[in-house]
């Protein structure tokens, strides 16, 4: 793992001395080896090898088959795999793998079964994400009862299209890889109800968080329960875990991920052990992108300086086509210093497309588009303050100088507000069309104002 040293050398001596707490609460930015860092201590807790040879307890730790440990994650997060490991479990020969890599990653998305941004064939990542449409584990209703985690659904799907020879087995192998989540994952999509804390008639597939640690162990070690952002827990559910927390079962960790810890309930924050991890530094950052995306040059400079110094943000930005959206973005300005307006709607049709994708990917096409909005106007009061270096490749220098030169800080700075102000709207029921060229014809009224 690469950076925040400090946190992980701590867990580790939690775990070689046993003197070990009831629960954790790891906070910090998104992306910087949290989860990394839960998954590694649950490893040691339940390690039988004493720092020798893997033993049987690690080996289901590291495939998430661990009877004692009960991870919960977010179903619509990418989920990540090793691209070789990938292929060899596809069955891919070497001499044709890319072909039919692409074909199968192709025929899932024309299927509904894989979403936007999908894994880049043409180039070499150590890992490829995946966003699943989650509708073939939950269902599309809103109803309770219809929003359950329904493994059974796709699996009874999957395999009739298969023994009809409607599925090539490629695609076969890889919808059980991407649907069927190990014993120990139990997914959730969006946020985190009171089912999964504690128990409620109709979630069958559910083990909630007081049944699972409430029952014997399997063997030994200790019981651990791994909630993976857990800002996303229900009111309800806060409130029964709390309970939880104020009575832990004897022999149980609790492990609480957040990226958002002002959201959680104080009365359970001052209950657990607080580890804050940090963003990376700069050389580690460019490390961690050389070694996960196999990126070099602008793209890689590129991605670097949008993620925040954070190795999973900088992974999600390796799916996207991050550079030809921030030359959109420079165009747009471009336009806009030069008093053509009009080059909004067609900014947002590039953006949102035909509309055929599900509203989450819309909402976070259009989130990350203004956010390299924001990012390129704070570059350019760098510039015009005179604060460090350019962040971003040299191929962008003269158009920054560009808009350093055509606007003052007080309209950059309300060009800025403006957008982030249009961040909060975002997750409502909004035409997200309306919302963005209504925020780009605001921000470009600001820049048509301020040009000197």
């Amino acid at each position: 793992m690469i950076g925040n040293s400090e946190a992980f050398g701590f867990l580790k001596r939690v775990a070689r001395s046993r003197s070990v707490g009831h629960a954790y609460l790891l906070t910090g930015p998104e992306g910087v080896g949290k989860k990394r860092a839960a998954l590694d201590f649950a490893r040691a807790l339940n390690c039988a090898c004493s720092g020798g040879d893997t033993c049987e307890s690690c080996r289901s730790m590291d495939t998430l088959n661990h009877p004692e440990l009960l991870l919960i994650v977010d179903a619509n997060k990418p989920r990540w795999f090793e691209r070789d490991g990938l292929r060899e479990l596809l069955g891919l020969a070497a001499d044709d793998w890319r072909e039919r890599y692409a074909e199968t990653v192709a025929a899932l998305a024309d299927g509904e079964y894989l979403e936007e941004p999908l894994p880049d064939i043409d180039r070499d990542p150590a890992v490829d994400g995946f966003s699943i449409s989650t509708d073939h584990l939950f269902g599309k209703g809103s109803v309770p009862s219809r929003e359950c985690y329904t493994p059974a659904r796709i699996a009874e799907t999957m395999r009739k299209a298969y023994d009809q020879g409607k599925l090539p087995e490629t695609e076969y192998r890889l919808l059980r890889l991407l649907f069927e989540y190990p014993l120990s994952v139990m997914p959730y999509r969006g946020a985190i109800p009171i089912a999964y804390v504690t128990p409620r008639q109709g979630w069958q597939y559910i083990r909630p968080v007081q049944s699972f640690l409430a029952r014997r162990s399997l063997v030994d070690g200790r019981k651990v329960v791994i909630i993976d952002d857990a800002h996303k827990m229900t009111p309800q559910a806060q409130n029964c875990l709390l309970k939880t927390l104020e009575e832990p079962p004897e022999d149980s960790v609790i492990i609480l991920i957040t990226s958002e810890v002002e959201t959680l309930f104080e009365t359970i924050v001052s209950r657990c052990q607080v580890l804050r991890f940090k963003r990376l530094k700069a050389e580690e950052m460019a490390g961690a992108v050389a070694s996960l995306l196999g990126d070099k040059g602008d793209r890689a400079d590129i991605i670097t300086a949008l993620s925040g110094n954070c190795p999973g943000r900088a992974l999600e930005l390796g799916l996207s086509r991050v550079e030809e959206r921030l030359d959109a973005v420079r165009d747009l300005l471009d336009s806009l210093v030069e008093g053509r307006p009009e080059c909004v709607f067609a900014f947002t049709r590039s953006v949102l497309g035909e509309g055929s994708q599900h509203r989450r990917k819309l909402r976070s096409s259009v989130r990350t588009t203004l956010e390299l909005l924001v990012f390129w106007l704070m570059e350019v009061i760098r510039l015009k303050c005179g604060i460090g270096g350019c962040a971003l490749p040299a191929k962008y220098a003269a158009s920054l100088r560009k808009h350093a030169g055509a606007l003052d800080e007080a309209t950059l700075l309300a060009m800025s507000k403006e957008i982030e102000d249009t961040f909060d709207i975002i997750p409502y029921n909004i035409d997200l069309s309306l919302l963005l060229d209504a925020t780009l014809l605001k921000v470009g009224t600001g820049a048509g104002s301020g040009i000197r």
